[in-house]
């Protein structure tokens, strides 16, 4: 009996794009700006900024520089609309940088194509909230491709704040014509099982009818392999700019409690299936794997 892959199931950060290496530099180029428009020192503000982030768990929350504490005194009084404002310059430094920085590793197009052609089912799964995963498959092009996505739910709006205060869920952007669509409590995490049984569920396939690509091993694969999942490691994914990895854990919102828990994750021996150096290879292991015949 040979084995008939179904469903594919990919990670986004560092999987389709480089995620370090296109948010740290749209980071610094906001934090620049910020420091023009207030005075105050760059290392001061990404402290705050990891106070903002650790208290919603993510480095990306499109609130942070409305809820910085140094700059509570110069805002008092403000409304999050006039501080928007205030601070749009900056805001706008971001989404610059973000504009020349975001960008699809090479071969992702034509192996989501391909994989279509085959009458594969293709899935996003990510732990980055719903809202930037959608923009971000969105700007990039390949929306059309998913049948499906799966993300924690959105951090929400702050207090006293209404949808139509804001560009936030108002925004076009976070629409989306991927038909399934389901958003996780934020505990359900990368490698939570439930994360992966979820999407099997509603697709209705069995484990060895899917396959998992993703760029970490103590997340992604070790996840995978748990659910009985064929699991890919996208290796290229760990090819970022280690600087700008040094400037990320400085504003990260991990506490030291799960900085260790993610050591004791990246302690376990974890052996990926199939390696890929650039996403074009998923296709030759889809076929590796189908053409194995299961006794």
């Amino acid at each position: 009996m040979t084995t008939v892959i179904k469903l594919v199931i990919v990670d986004l950060d560092n999987t389709i794009y480089n995620w370090v290496d296109f948010y740290v530099p749209s980071f610094n180029a906001m934090i620049k700006e910020l420091v023009r428009l207030t005075g105050i020192d760059e290392h001061v503000l990404r402290e705050s900024f990891k106070r903002v982030h650790q208290k919603h768990k993510t480095a990306e929350y499109t609130f942070s520089i409305e809820e910085l504490d140094v700059l509570s005194e110069s805002n008092a009084g403000l409304t999050v609309p006039e501080i928007l404002q205030k601070y749009n310059p900056a805001i706008k430094a971001f989404r610059i940088m973000r504009k020349k920085t975001l960008r699809r590793y090479d071969n992702v197009i034509e192996t989501l194509e391909k994989l279509r052609s085959k009458g594969k089912k293709i899935v996003a799964h990510t732990d980055a909230m719903m809202f930037y995963a959608v923009y971000r498959v969105k700007e990039l092009g390949v929306e059309r491709f998913f049948d499906g996505i799966v993300a924690p739910r959105d951090h929400g709006l702050p207090e006293g704040v209404r949808p139509g205060d804001v560009r936030f869920y108002s925004d076009e952007k976070y629409e989306t014509i991927i038909p399934f669509k389901k958003e996780l409590e934020p505990e359900i995490v990368k490698p939570n099982p439930e994360c992966l049984n979820e999407i099997l569920r509603y697709f209705g396939v069995e484990g060895n009818e899917a396959v998992y690509v993703g760029d970490s091993l103590h997340k992604d694969i070790y996840m995978a392999q748990r659910c009985g999942v064929h699991d890919v490691y996208a290796e290229y994914g760990r090819q970022y700019d280690a600087n700008y990895y040094r400037q990320l854990i400085e504003i990260t919102y991990w506490t030291d409690e799960e900085v260790a828990h993610e050591l004791e994750l990246k302690a376990l021996s974890i052996s990926p299936s199939f390696r890929i150096q650039r996403f074009g290879e998923l296709m030759g292991v889809i076929q590796t794997i189908e053409s194995c015949t299961i006794p």
